[in-house]
């Protein structure tokens, strides 16, 4: 079997990345360790694109199986698994919202990210399983805006030291203050996820901004990995808005999207309606025949500028479309029992 190791140091534990011919047949693979947790990280892309489909058609699966603990549980009959672990779900979401944004939205083409657990030991793969996404696909031919990288940092009630890459045991001891969970490239975090008893703002700040530093470790070292095996990328040309399209928003949808959005009516009625009002004026220019495949760029359109505008007068203004500012909560209102007698944890 050809192999080829790279390894860094991260949490004072060794990360090596191994290549090798074990899923020959996808467009990208690697095989994850960290301590004995060990994981297979594969991406595939179809050749052509999907058919009738507005949406990048990407799948992530987290693979749990109990031979990674080295149990085979189950009767003398039933020894497969079932469900995936609420763990397991919840370890496909961090990967699927850390790697979807860094797609380009207009590819077709159905792509699957497939990441199995080989070994669980004292590390828990979910944050490794970022890091073999993200190889698998930067190492193939896969269209992908990577690396991207991924770190947990916890933090025990009576010590300020922030722990790197936490075992197992070390979270379930009651004393953990929090535990989090971050992931980003280039010096910015995309995905968070934080849990435990309250801590103050400014320690879940020096927990980021240590994630931050040791994210970009690891993309230094995904860096020096693409450098010398990556692919050449495929090339997915996005189709060309119809001149007519663009110019017709220009002219009577534009001037309208402040009013509209800005409009401090609560829900989002008045967007939706400017929406329909366009739909229905695109539909109008463009031939019968050609609304099937324009449609969806015209509904592109819409929001990428409704989503450009709310972004800028946000950052650039601090102002929201409900007319909130930028560190004011919406009223909140919580309600415990009241809907029926028999009602179990009803809240």
């Amino acid at each position: 079997m050809q192999k080829k190791h790279y390894s860094t140091e991260i949490g004072g534990k060794t990360l090596i990345a191994e290549f090798n011919d074990l899923a020959e047949r996808a467009n990208g693979s690697v095989m994850i360790r960290y301590g004995n947790s060990v994981l297979l990280a594969t991406a595939v892309m179809s050749k052509e694109p999907r058919q009738g489909g507005d949406f990048l058609p990407l799948t992530v699966e987290y693979e749990e199986k109990f031979y990674a603990s080295g149990k085979i549980l189950g009767s003398r009959f039933v020894r497969r698994e079932g469900r995936p672990s609420d763990d397991a779900v919840l370890s496909g979401r961090i990967i699927d919202r850390t790697i979807r944004p860094l797609f380009e939205q207009h590819i077709r083409n159905e792509i699957q990210v497939i990441i199995t657990v080989l070994s669980i030991d004292e590390d828990d793969p979910d944050v490794l399983a970022v890091l073999g996404a993200s190889l698998a696909l930067c190492t193939s031919d896969i269209p992908f805006n990577g690396p991207v990288s991924a770190i947990r940092i916890g933090k025990m009630k009576q010590s300020n030291d922030l722990v790197i890459n936490p075992t197992y045991a070390w979270r379930e001891n009651p004393e953990t203050e929090f535990e989090l969970v971050a992931c980003g490239k280039d010096q910015k975090i995309n995905m968070i996820e934080l849990g435990g008893d309250e801590t103050i703002e400014t320690t879940a700040l020096e927990a980021l901004k240590i994630a931050s530093s040791e994210i970009e470790k690891i993309q230094e070292f995904q860096r020096t990995i693409i450098t010398e095996i990556g692919k050449k990328k495929r090339v997915i040309v996005k189709p060309e808005m119809p001149e007519t399209l663009i110019n017709l928003f220009r002219e009577k949808i534009t001037p309208k999207m402040d009013e509209f959005i800005f409009s401090n009516v609560p829900g989002d009625a008045q967007i939706y309606a400017l929406k329909d009002e366009w739909m229905k004026m695109a539909a109008g220019v463009i031939p019968l025949d050609e609304w099937v495949k324009t449609k969806g760029q015209a509904d592109e359109l819409f929001e990428e500028e409704a989503n450009t505008l709310i972004h800028r007068e946000a950052i650039e203004k601090g102002r929201r479309v409900d007319g909130r500012s930028i560190d004011e909560i919406r009223p909140l209102f919580a309600q415990a029992g009241g809907i029926s007698p028999i009602l179990h944890g009803s809240g």
